[in-house]
């Protein structure tokens, strides 16, 4: 009964499983793991089976059941949003060899190749040009656009760059450090609007959370990139 407290379904222990929702069953399954009292504690894929809200939210009581009982927990999943929601470390595997370990905000903002770039949340990956290299710092060159990000180690000459979605900024006029570009698709979303904007970097996913300005299928817009969320790529 104790477990059953631990995952606050006290009251829970007479019920059959078909009187349980997937997610009291779910806590029912952490719940007979910890009575054993372990070490470490291993979820794989633990909300494969719910659907969005309740994965949310049954993702919530794991994070808060970790922290509470400071249990060492290996969580095995695919799904990125995942990761970085219940992780303090992430490892990220590609075919059984670590690519890279680090803090959610780590993997996130400094991918160390394509592969971890890409998996970890969206990127549009891009080619660019290192200018110059200014001590820490590098003058990049995107399609047009000049950004100064940190040089991770590179020199001048080409490189890939991964821009996050919510860092490109789309707006009706431009200047001299934007590019021109036409919208391919346009999905509204509620709490934000996703794009496709074609344009000299090619097809680029944008994520727009100023819904109360629409930009519409084929019109013309002008693409900037926030400071936050464009990092260049090491292992290109």
């Amino acid at each position: 009964l104790e477990g059953l407290e631990l995952v606050s379904l006290s009251g829970f222990g007479e019920r059959l499983p078909s009187e349980l929702s997937g997610g009291q069953q779910q806590r029912v399954a952490v719940a007979r793991a910890l009575v054993l009292e372990p070490e470490v504690l291993l979820f794989d894929e633990p909300l494969s089976n719910l659907d969005a809200k309740l994965r949310r939210r049954v993702r919530e009581e794991i994070r808060e059941l970790q922290q509470k009982l400071e249990l060492t927990t290996v969580y095995v999943t695919h799904d990125q949003e995942e990761a970085l929601a219940v992780s303090d470390t992430i490892f990220v595997m590609n075919e059984a060899v670590i690519d890279q370990e680090g803090t959610p905000q780590q993997l996130y903002e400094e991918p160390v190749n394509l592969f971890v770039a890409d998996f970890i949340g969206d990127a549009n990956i891009v080619k660019a040009q290192i200018l110059k290299i200014d001590g820490i710092s590098a003058n990049v060159d995107i399609g047009g656009i000049g950004v100064k990000l940190p040089n991770r180690g590179l020199v001048s000459g080409e490189v890939s760059v991964a821009i996050r979605p919510q860092s490109i900024c789309l707006s009706q006029s431009g200047n001299k450090n934007s590019i021109q570009g036409t919208i391919q698709k346009a999905i509204y979303l509620g709490g934000h609007i996703e794009y496709t904007v074609d344009c000299i970097l090619g097809e680029l996913f944008v994520i727009d959370n100023q819904v109360e300005i629409k930009h519409y299928l084929d019109t013309e817009v002008f693409i900037t990139l926030r400071a936050r969320g464009v990092s260049l790529i090491p292992e290109s």
